[in-house]
Order: C-alpha cells, then sequence, then structure tokens
C-alpha cells in the first residue's frame, strides 16, 4: 500500500507491506532505525520485525525518516502486559499491537499513527508506551486509543508503562 502527503513542502510518502514483501535493505534500514529509537531490545529483533503483520515507512525521497511496526504478539507477552495493567480480562478482544515508532524528523507522527491505523484494517489494537512518552502520550488518544487500567513497570524496574487499546 502506498499513500502520499504533504510535509511542509516536501512530498512524503508512506509505504505498508509485510515483513516478506521488503526488500533486504528495508528490513536493515527498519532494523537500523529501531535500533537508533533505543527502547526495543536487539536481541533478536530481526526476528521479531520478520514476525510482524505489517511494516509501515515514512519515506522523504530516498530516505527513510520514520518506522512503525504492526506486531503479532505472542500469547504469553500478552498476557504479562494485560496483566501488569490489571486488565487481564480483556487479552483476547486485541489482535494486534503498534511498536517499533520512530522518526528521525520532527512532525510525522499522525501520517506514521495513520499508517499503522491502515495497517490494522480495522482491526482492535493495543499499543504500550512509556508514562512520560509525551508525544505518544498524545498521539494515541488522538487516534482513538484510551488507557487500559493502571500503570505498571517494566520489566527491569526503571521506568512505568501505559497500555492503550482502541476500539474500531
Amino acid at each position: 500500500m502506498l499513500a502520499l502527503c504533504f510535509f511542509g513542502r516536501v512530498l512524503m510518502r508512506t509505504v505498508i507491506k509485510s515483513p516478506t514483501e521488503c526488500s533486504a535493505l528495508e528490513l536493515d534500514t527498519f532494523e537500523r532505525m529501531t535500533n537508533e529509537g533505543g527502547q526495543v531490545s536487539p536481541l533478536g529483533l530481526r526476528t521479531r520485525i520478520e514476525q510482524a503483520e505489517k511494516l509501515i515507512f515514512i519515506w522523504r525521497g530516498e530516505a527513510c525518516v520514520a518506522i512503525a511496526g504492526l506486531k503479532n504478539p505472542v500469547q504469553t507477552y500478552k498476557t504479562k502486559v494485560f496483566k501488569a495493567a490489571g486488565m487481564a480480562n480483556q487479552i483476547g478482544e486485541y489482535k494486534f499491537e503498534i511498536g517499533y515508532l520512530y522518526a528521525n524528523v520532527k512532525g510525522v507522527g499522525n501520517h506514521l499513527m495513520q499508517g499503522v491505523l491502515d495497517a490494522s484494517e480495522g482491526s482492535i489494537t493495543f499499543a504500550t508506551t512509556q508514562d512520560t512518552n509525551a508525544v505518544m502520550q498524545h498521539l494515541l488518544p488522538k487516534f482513538g486509543f484510551r488507557k487500559l487500567g493502571d500503570s505498571y513497570l517494566n520489566n527491569k524496574k526503571e521506568y512505568y508503562l501505559g497500555l492503550f487499546g482502541n476500539e474500531t
């Protein structure tokens, strides 16, 4: 899927693909940018990227400036996250998880979130984000996500995470 939009006076294109449709260069770009974001463990990252439902790229000319993924979370992870937020009874309602959001330019968050929603094709989706991540705390509600349950400490007990879900 391809969508074109203007960011200021610059034409950007949003490309949505399954990982199997991506070239090695696209997968390398996605992995590199995810690592640049610094929010995801690099251990086993390439495998997790390849298991995603869809990958979203925003290109400005030949440069990729933003990425996001529509992930297929494993059941054990979903159980852990929803239980930690006190929402274990809602695990089954959510099919995909939004993740790997990263942009190396400002102001593309709306386009990135719209790409993720387009990729989900109306499926009920969840996301987690640090309570201190002001950008995501703003974007998720703007795109129909609401906070589910309570914030919880991450695995290393370094910061709090919030669980958000949409109701398409």
